[in-house]
């Protein structure tokens, strides 16, 4: 830019130079050529300061067009970082589901295996509760294979397997077995106060229970 502004000096000035020189401007009737053509470096600082003021308006427009390409460019970065910690958060939580249902698979196996030593050995039978004084051997050993059955369907509810509406049907499927029906009856207190706070197993009950009632109403 200031190289322009000396340019147009120097035009202004030789401008002026080559006016004076000119003989039909040295009469009398012209007057001081100097005054005569004192509009011309007038104009030139017209014409400079038009350059000037695009300058400066070029100027503002690449600043503006700057600061919108930066404004863009950390949306972008903070759009990314949010997506990078949705994306962190959704695989924590998928992570603690499977890990969940691993602590949970692991504990249900453990109770499979307590549940079969009973099964397989009166001795050890008579270590868990009573099912009640009227409860034969023959009959308390049948309801542990019932509890297995009843775990294995609840393990599936609460592992996805089955929905609430498949898992009703399950277990009214089951219900045909008196022997099903008399353990989900003589266990219903039990059941109760082991599962008093909710969660799946306890919406596994629910759904159980309303199999139940539909059965033992036909």
């Amino acid at each position: 830019m200031t190289g322009i502004i000396v340019l147009a000096c120097l035009a202004s000035i030789a401008l002026t130079l080559a006016l004076v020189r000119i003989p039909g401007l040295q009469t009398s009737q012209s007057g001081n050529a100097g005054q005569a053509f004192g509009a011309a470096p007038g104009a030139t600082s017209i014409i400079v300061l038009v350059y000037v003021a695009r300058s400066f308006n070029r100027q503002r427009e690449e600043t503006r067009m700057q600061r919108e390409f930066l404004q863009a460019q950390q949306s972008e970065l903070l759009a990314q970082k949010q997506a990078e910690l949705v994306a962190l958060r959704e695989d924590a939580r998928i992570s603690n589901e499977c890990a969940l249902k691993v602590a949970e698979t692991a504990i249900r196996g453990q109770h499979h295996s307590l549940i079969t030593a009973a099964i397989a050995d009166p001795l050890l039978a008579d270590v868990w509760p009573s099912f009640g004084p009227d409860v034969s051997h023959e009959t308390r050993k049948q309801f542990f294979y019932a509890n297995q059955i009843i775990s294995f369907e609840c393990m599936a509810y609460t592992l996805g397997v089955f929905n609430c509406d498949e898992a009703e049907e399950m277990m009214y499927h089951l219900f045909q077995s008196a022997l099903l029906r008399s353990f989900w009856e003589q266990t219903r207190i039990g059941r109760n106060q082991a599962t008093p706070h909710g969660g799946k197993m306890q919406k596994f009950y629910e759904v159980a229970e309303l199999a139940f009632q539909r059965r033992v109403a036909e």
